[in-house]
Parts: structure tokens; sequence; C-alpha cells
């Protein structure tokens, strides 16, 4: 019995290495390369959840897996939402959501967003203003734990933002950046 007990330990061990590699590998990741995996994957193509969608796909990133959805996906449950797991390029590891709603305005949006629960938000914010002419956020506000803040630019499209969302204000490091933009298709 013992024997078999440490077969299992020894088939587990490559389990347990890569995922300690992959929480390493995310809490090595620069902030740079954050937002632009943020820029490439959510800005570069603001409101289209159809492409934003194919060009997920043709990277590669993995479907992510059913218990990690609700890190990502809306609150609302009628809104189409599909998430990926981003294991290799600029700013990897992360994780993906895209998801698309109407408003009650009958307004369909888009939001496109990435998180990384390792990576240090001041260096984020400090990253995304060097890329992007955003300023101070038109709206900055902490509720239970969590800062939110929002930046409008004239980069996006009208009715557009980008958001941050964070623990910071508990002393935990790790970032979502999304961008809300109207849908486009």
């Amino acid at each position: 019995f013992s024997q078999f007990i440490s077969l299992c330990g020894v088939l587990l061990m490559p389990l347990m290495a890569q995922s300690q590699t992959l929480s390493e590998r995310a809490a090595e990741v620069s902030a740079d390369g954050f937002v632009r995996a943020f820029l490439g994957n959510c800005a570069q193509s603001p409101g289209d959840f159809a492409r934003i969608v194919a060009v997920s796909e043709a990277l590669g990133f993995s479907d992510l897996p059913e218990e990690m959805k609700p890190l990502m996906a809306p609150q609302d449950p009628r809104a189409e939402f599909v998430g990926y797991y981003a294991q290799t390029g600029e700013g990897a590891p992360y994780l993906v959501g895209v998801s698309k709603s109407i408003l009650n305005n009958g307004q369909s949006i888009t939001v496109c967003a990435i998180a990384n629960p390792f990576i240090n938000t001041a260096e984020v914010v400090s990253a995304l203003q060097s890329f992007l002419s955003l300023g101070d956020p038109d709206d900055d506000e902490t509720a239970m734990g969590q800062r939110f803040r929002i930046w409008f630019s004239d980069d996006l499209p009208q009715g557009a933002y980008i958001g941050l969302t964070d623990a910071e204000p508990m002393g935990y490091d790790g970032a979502t950046l999304s961008l809300l933009a109207p849908s486009i298709n």
C-alpha cells in the first residue's frame, strides 16, 4: 500500500510542478507585457465580440475551465460569454473574458477583460498610462476592499472606456483590465 501511495505521489509531482510553474510565471509577468496583452486582445477590437473570440482561438488560447468562469464572467446570466486561458505569448499567463449583453436601454455592449492575480497594480497603471494618454481616472472608487477605476479616452470609440479592478486596498496584488464598448456586431 505504501508503494501505491509513493507511486501516486511521483505521478502527481509533475502536475504540482506545472501548477507552481504557472503561478510563478504569472507572478513574473511584467506590467508592460500585461498591458500589451490587454491592448492586443481587447483594445484593438473595441466592441467586436466575434473578432475578439476569433483572435483568441487563432492564438490557441485554451477554453477557461468551468470552475474558473465565475472569475471572468459577467453577473448577468443572459449575457453571451466566452472565457479563455492564455498560456503563451506576451503577458502570459492570464485569463481572458469576453461578453456581450443588452443594456436596459436596448444598447448592446461588449466587454473584453484580462486578469492576472499576481501582477502589481501600481505598475499596471504606470504601464497603461505610458501606452495611452489617460491621465487621472475619470472615476475612482473603493468598495468592499476593491478599487474600481475608469478612464475615458479620445482614442476609444464614443461610449467606450477602460476599467481597472484590483484589491490593492486590502494589500493584494492582481488586476483585471477591461474595455467596455458599444457592440459593433
